[in-house]
């Protein structure tokens, strides 16, 4: 089923626009186990606001101005035909990139922009013109051309729904800085500050992308969101060659570009359900999956469909058909059947899933804790952020997977090895497995 992509466009808007053949896949898993948390969009800047003393790349500015992006005299100021969207994606060379979308009461997000940094200069192309966006979609997945992001996981959904890729060889600004810094989740503007001493006028965080004409405000918002993403590259790229980091970041970046489960995995992270049988995980996994199914048939948030606490209420009852009083009475009215017909499967399901993990004892999550206090008090010694080290959630992960397999998770992978694998191993060796 693809992506669907349904506007309300406002007087003076143009329709069109490409829906992509992806199913709706959406990214980075803050639930399923080891897999990574999105990064926040957090504040933060520094107290003197002056930039952080990093060498400076070969071929960049003294004075840390950005790179010159004009646009071509007399164009567009968006871009919306195949043609137009070529000629300003160069065959060659890094891409700075950002998107824009609305997404208020839809399950798949509204491509309106995308904002194209290069040597060449800054494009804006209309995410709703009546296009392929072939050449842009060529250029995602070039596996030898770098694409410069910054906290990327919303614009990797938009871009995987809407024109159907995942986007190869890219780097995340935002993650890369955490790998020179002690800081995290660190948000553009004071990324820029940071590294090249200018200070972004701020903009109103609300806009509706998806009204034509764009106002000169956002316009001149959208240039500024990709205007100095490979400036603060360069500087933090070089940072992290200079300290050998560049794979870890690298290694990093591949562990985040990763699809979330499909619909019929979803029930894994709905919350109480490690308490369940294995009958009622096949009832909860039936009607996770319904609402996951019917959300992106109808392109309406999960929430507004049924909330995870209703169809929880109802897996608990595995022998018969439930009742439904407890349910809203909306979600009675319009799926009352269709609820009780999904509950019948699960009960009748030949092949009901395995038990989640249980939770971690007191002794385990005494032993996450030392872990997690280990990998903090590493990442503290080499000057980077201790979350890309010592999450919570990971220690967890590595003590729940040593638990179950004697081993640690495949996403420790090799650069968190090379810090900490010795010491866990000690450490989780005496586990029962």
């Amino acid at each position: 089923m693809p992506c669907r992509v349904v506007v309300s466009f406002p007087e003076g808007a143009r329709p069109g626009g490409r829906v992509g053949s992806s199913a709706g896949a959406e990214l980075l898993s803050p639930t399923a186990e080891g897999a990574p948390s999105a990064l926040p969009h957090a504040e933060g800047s520094s107290s003197e606001g002056k930039p952080l003393a990093l060498p400076q790349a070969e071929g960049s500015s003294s004075e840390g101005k950005p790179l010159a992006l004009p646009q071509a005299e007399g164009s567009s100021p968006l871009l919306v035909d195949d043609a137009a969207i070529e000629a300003a994606v160069p065959a060659q060379g890094t891409l700075g990139l950002d998107t824009e979308f609305m997404r208020t009461d839809t399950f798949f997000p509204i491509p309106a922009l995308y904002q194209i940094a290069s040597e060449h200069g800054i494009a804006l192309v209309d995410g709703q013109a009546d296009a392929s966006f072939d050449s842009l979609a060529r250029a995602m997945t070039d596996p030898t051309r770098l694409k410069v992001m910054h906290s990327l996981s919303e614009d990797l959904e938009v871009i995987d729904c809407h024109l159907g890729v995942l986007p190869q060889h890219v780097i995340d600004t935002q993650l890369a800085h955490a790998f020179v810094t002690p800081e995290y989740g660190v948000g553009y503007a004071a990324l820029v500050e940071r590294h090249l001493g200018i200070a972004l006028a701020k903009h109103s965080t609300r806009s509706n992308w998806l009204r034509r004409p764009l106002s000169p405000e956002q316009l001149s918002y959208a240039r500024e969101d990709v205007e100095y993403l490979l400036p603060v590259w360069e500087r933090v790229g070089a940072e992290l060659e200079r300290l050998g980091r560049l794979d870890w970041a690298m290694e990093e970046m591949a562990r985040l570009l990763v699809r979330r489960p499909p619909p019929e995995e979803h029930y894994r992270s709905v919350s109480g359900a490690r308490r369940l049988s294995r009958r009622q995980l096949a009832i909860l996994r039936s009607l996770i999956t319904w609402r996951e199914r019917e959300a992106r048939r109808r392109d309406m948030p999960r929430a507004h469909l049924a909330r995870d606490d209703a169809l929880f209420g109802l897996a608990l009852n595995e022998h018969r058909s439930p009742s439904l009083d407890a349910l809203p009475k909306g979600l009675r009215r319009r799926y009352g059947k269709a609820l009780l017909q999904t509950h019948a499967r699960g009960r009748e399901d030949p092949s009901p899933p395995p038990r989640l993990p249980e939770p971690l004892s007191r002794r385990q999550g005494e032993l996450a804790t030392a872990l997690r206090n280990f990998a903090k008090a590493c990442a503290e010694r080499l000057g980077m952020a201790p979350e890309l080290l010592a999450r919570r959630r990971d220690m967890e992960s590595c003590v729940l997977h040593w638990r179950e397999h004697g081993d640690l998770p495949p996403w420790f992978g090799a650069w968190r090895e090379s810090l900490l694998g010795d010491e866990f191993r000690r450490r989780l060796g005496g586990l029962p497995t």
